[in-house]
């Protein structure tokens, strides 16, 4: 892959390291894109070929949610209510129908959410498989905005005209960034080995029913990590 459109994050060293060795890099953020207006935006990149080359990877790094966790938190109020709709009227809608374009209309593209897998953790995070409560306080509204990214990307990979064009989208979550972790995605992506579905990245497998889990020793599409 040579070209690529990076959405959010780009001035960070995780967004520029994820992009190492693209010869043409685009980067989108608040700054210069309104994500109110997918038309607005499609229009252009339509129009303008030359300064917006369609690319061989989108990554989407939005930060989709608005609400702030409080620990103490025991009924969602109304004003999360109306972040998560102001959400899914801008970033959300803007992924979605950029999403159903860029696969729409050309082949053997990919496309990588970086996302969470928190929508799948049935377990507290102080005992995996107890009943014990979530210590990270309410997550409600997180989840559920994460939880919108995921149906995105399970939605276009059982669609036909994916399939037979060989589109591919990938969520992945990072956790808690572990070492390493944006070098061995950068691999991933380098050598085109992004895969269907929603993954998790760790340094060994876990089966505890949270969502696939891609091992970053395991696998031999990264580099060896200690």
């Amino acid at each position: 892959m040579k070209s690529v459109w990076l959405f959010g994050g780009s001035t960070k060293p995780f967004g520029k390291t994820i992009i190492n060795g693209f010869e043409n890099i685009i980067r989108f953020g608040r700054h210069n894109v309104d994500y109110s207006n997918i038309d607005r935006f499609i229009h252009k990149v339509e129009n303008d070929p030359v300064n917006y080359p369609i690319p061989d990877l989108i990554i989407f790094n939005i930060s989709n949610n608005g609400h702030e966790i409080d620990l103490k938190k025991i009924i969602t109020p109304d004003r999360d209510i109306e972040l998560l709709i102001d959400m899914i009227k801008t970033t959300f809608s803007f992924q979605l129908r950029l999403t159903e374009w860029f696969f729409l209309n050309h082949s053997k593209k990919r496309l990588l959410f970086l996302t969470s897998n928190e929508p799948n953790n049935i377990f507290s995070k102080n005992n995996n498989q107890s009943n014990q409560g979530d210590a990270n306080g309410n997550l409600m509204l997180y989840r559920m905005s994460r939880s919108l990214e995921h149906q995105i990307i399970h939605q276009q990979n059982i669609l036909k005209h994916n399939i037979t064009n060989k589109n591919i989208i990938m969520g992945i979550c990072v956790g808690n960034n572990p070492p390493k972790t944006v070098e061995w995605l950068n691999h991933l992506i380098i050598n085109d080995s992004l895969k269907r579905g929603m993954f998790s990245t760790g340094f060994h497998s876990d089966h505890t029913g949270r969502g696939w889990h891609m091992d970053m020793v395991a696998t031999d599409i990264g580099p060896k990590l200690p």
